[in-house]
């Protein structure tokens, strides 16, 4: 019962307090993909502490801690006092059931999300290829369209989309820096990386508001982090004119410039107005995440390494 409690305390405060330190941190623009890593963490650490809660519980069912302890070769006597819980049938019944709803949720969120994001893919990709036409020099798939657009779709048919607007607007080195930058999605798979965060982030978005906006800063993070790669590849110029030139429109969802807030903190970082996180800082932050991942189950797995250690069995007498 204690370790249950703990998790759920555990799973409390992150939820609440680690999720809105994170959410007004500016470190992660430093190092977008540690702040990417960092939220997944956060979120995945969340819904295993509260499904290890509750599996902890249901421990307490006779059968259940028997078949363990044979299972791991176990004193069974032992394994039910570590494990024993006040409400006895009833506690467990409801450890079960959060157990149950906490999995089945994050594994529909999952499936639900990975289908949704693959049909949309499957069904742009197919749309542009009706309409548009594959262009030997930039090697991206070009649509005919008046406005500047430029994005990636990820997946089976992963291809770049230009839209013919943009080279009225852009120059070949703007060009280039777009390619980059959208080649920086697909090489990084961010497609993969978002329907997972977006899987996670609805299975606690019931209980913890704080993940209302995460997508926000998941979606960021994975321009920050392109825009880094392409800055190595053709430098800040080429982009930060692009940028500033895309953003003057009005921009298509998952395209270049898609917000503008976002867009001034992309171009403050290409025109060299951020600092790059020290090492020590990101070893640190790795080491975190690990840890708050890590901690759900050292938690529901306490009882059973003491048990193991300890080698003894209880007799009652």
């Amino acid at each position: 019962m204690i370790d249950a409690a703990f998790l759920v305390a555990y799973a409390i405060t992150l939820g609440t307090l680690g999720a809105a330190w994170l959410e007004q941190a500016s470190w992660p623009a430093s190092s977008p993909r540690l702040g990417m890593i960092a939220w997944q963490a956060l979120a995945s650490s969340v819904v295993l502490s509260l499904a290890a809660a509750g599996l902890a519980l249901t421990m307490s069912l006779p059968h259940v801690n028997a078949d363990l302890a044979q299972f791991l070769d176990l004193c069974v006597t032992t394994l039910q006092h570590h494990y024993a819980s006040p409400g006895g049938f009833w506690s467990a019944t409801a450890g079960m059931i959060v157990f149950l709803a906490v999995t089945g949720r994050a594994m529909s969120m999952t499936v639900s999300a990975a289908l949704s994001d693959r049909r949309d893919r499957e069904k742009r990709a197919a749309t542009f290829s009706l309409i548009g036409e594959p262009d030997a020099t930039t090697g991206a798939w070009v649509v005919p369209c008046p406005l500047p657009y430029a994005f990636c779709i990820g997946g089976r048919h992963r291809r770049i989309v230009l839209t013919s607007g943009l080279f009225d607007v852009l120059n070949s080195d703007q060009i280039r820096a777009v390619l980059a930058h959208e080649r920086a999605h697909l090489r990084q798979r961010h497609h993969t990386a978002l329907a997972l965060s977006r899987a996670l982030y609805r299975t606690l978005l019931p209980l913890f508001p704080r993940f209302r906006h995460a997508m926000d800063h998941a979606n960021l993070l994975m321009e920050l982090s392109a825009d880094d790669s392409a800055r190595r590849a053709v430098g800040s110029t080429p982009l930060l004119e692009a940028l500033r030139k895309l953003s003057t429109g009005t921009a298509m969802p998952g395209t270049l410039a898609a917000n503008g807030a976002d867009v001034e903190l992309r171009m403050a970082r290409l025109a060299g107005q951020s600092r790059r996180m020290p090492f020590s800082a990101m070893a640190l932050a790795v080491a975190l995440s690990i840890v708050a991942v890590a901690i759900p189950f050292a938690l529901a797995a306490a009882p059973v390494m003491t048990i193991a250690s300890e080698g003894l069995c209880q007799v009652t007498i």
